[in-house]
């Protein structure tokens, strides 16, 4: 089997699925940028939760947790009407 998968990779060849997934993750984080640009109040929300924890840093958190987890908060925003609603 692992004969089957070296034939497969080096037939496509592994840079072209480094590629991709550099590609995808590169959208991923441009939607996520977008998102938390629309959604400024939900990263103040963010950050006042986070300030335990992250004394210093609690914005650049909330802004991480904002862009890292957009699909999350989308999802609740549909379900609750309220983006981030039941997480924080």
């Amino acid at each position: 089997m692992w004969q089957r998968v070296q034939q497969m990779l080096l037939r496509r060849g592994i840079n072209t699925y480094l590629e991709l997934a550099l590609w995808i993750a590169l959208i991923y984080t441009v939607v996520g940028v977008v998102y938390a640009a629309f959604h400024i109040e939900l990263i103040g929300q963010l950050e006042a939760a986070l300030s335990g924890d992250f004394t210093i840093f609690a914005n650049i958190a909330a802004l991480v947790a904002t862009v890292a987890l957009w699909p999350v908060l989308l999802l609740t925003a549909f379900v609750c009407g309220v983006a981030g609603c039941g997480l924080f």
